[in-house]
């Protein structure tokens, strides 16, 4: 008898791997790309905000000289002549290399002179007026 007669035999039984999931890594680096675009639009999306509000910040700085400079030009201009009206003056700026469209109107009358700065195209114009009494001008 061969020793392995009465032995009875068994069998190895290896552990199956799980069958390959196929698409699993590709998933994992589209979420991934997914995630980081969302980050980058989020970026970008504050970035732009924030150039905006830069520029209008240095519009309403622009306005604001420009506004002294009619209350300047107001002042001047009715002391050398006591029956000046006022006037719609359009200076020449530039804005980030580009024609600022501005102007000023000045509204003298017998107690009070108003002065108003406007800079800006559609939609980002600003405007700013000053109102004094003709008496504080002497």
């Amino acid at each position: 008898m061969t020793p392995y007669a009465n032995s009875t035999r068994r069998k190895r039984h290896r552990p199956i791997a799980p069958a390959p999931r196929r698409g699993t890594l590709m998933t994992c680096v589209l979420v991934c790309m997914l995630v980081v675009a969302s980050i980058v639009a989020v970026i970008a999306k504050d970035a732009i905000a924030g150039r905006r509000e830069t520029k209008l910040r240095l519009q309403m700085h622009q306005t604001e000289r420009l506004l002294d400079a009619g209350i300047l030009r107001a002042a001047i201009q009715t002391k050398r002549d006591p029956d000046y009206v006022g006037e719609t003056w359009k200076p020449n700026l530039q804005m980030a290399g580009r024609d600022a469209n501005a102007s000023v109107v000045i509204t003298v009358s017998e107690d009070a002179t108003t002065v108003t700065a406007r800079i800006g195209f559609e939609p980002n114009i600003t405007t700013q007026s000053y109102v004094y009494s003709s008496s504080e001008i002497q």
